[in-house]
């Protein structure tokens, strides 16, 4: 699967998924949104992309930007019983953003809880077939996006929202948070949830969860 990034003339931006021989079709080729993330930390984008094509690659998993050996490797471990080959590595090393507060993720139809976020920041996912455009504050982002397509039926509640948890990466760093914070109750003990926070924490973001 190859995976590379444009902008349309009505504003949207964001990534487009080709398929190869051994991938899987995906819902939808596209992650769009109508606003994209100011920072574009290369790590950050290659663990979001997994999260949200990641499940439907096989052989080549190739990204935009050069990203670092060891989310090559949490990427394979995510994907696996599936042999994958991220890339394109960038063996420079490079730093990671530093982030100092915890964003507070929100994706449902419901207007985003108003909340006073003190030394946190907020990021509330609208559905593209129901909202247009984004509104960006010092503390507060509010973003449309077809991310909510990529939702996977048939896979666990957790797996279904990998694709907002991944837009939630992208914009992290534009929000000063390394810290993810989701609603609902998910096995923290489960393959999948391990996986996540491992995956994450290669992009040095961490993630906790309250009841929805």
């Amino acid at each position: 699967m190859i995976i590379t990034w444009g902008s349309e003339y009505i504003g949207h931006v964001g990534f487009t998924a080709n398929p190869e021989d051994y991938d899987a079709e995906p819902p939808i080729r596209s992650l769009w949104f109508d606003a994209g993330p100011v920072a574009m930390n290369a790590d950050r984008e290659a663990v979001a992309l997994a999260l949200t094509f990641g499940r439907y690659a096989s052989g080549r998993f190739q990204v935009v930007h050069k990203f670092s050996p060891v989310v090559a490797h949490a990427i394979e471990a995510s994907m696996q019983p599936v042999w994958t080959t991220p890339s394109p590595i960038e063996y420079y090393p490079k730093a990671l953003p530093i982030g100092s507060r915890t964003l507070d993720v929100h994706w449902t139809d419901e207007p985003a809880p108003s909340l006073n976020l003190g030394n946190e920041a907020q990021l509330a996912i609208q559905r593209s077939d129901r909202s247009a455009g984004s509104m960006r504050g010092l503390n507060r982002m509010t973003l449309s996006s077809n991310a909510w397509l990529h939702a996977d039926t048939r896979g666990s509640e957790l797996v279904q929202i990998f694709p907002l948890i991944a837009v939630a990466v992208l914009f992290a760093e534009d929000l000063n948070a390394d810290v993810l914070r989701i609603r609902g109750q998910f096995d923290e003990s489960s393959d999948e949830w391990i996986n996540l926070v491992r995956l994450l924490a290669t992009a040095r973001l961490g993630i906790t969860q309250v009841p929805a």
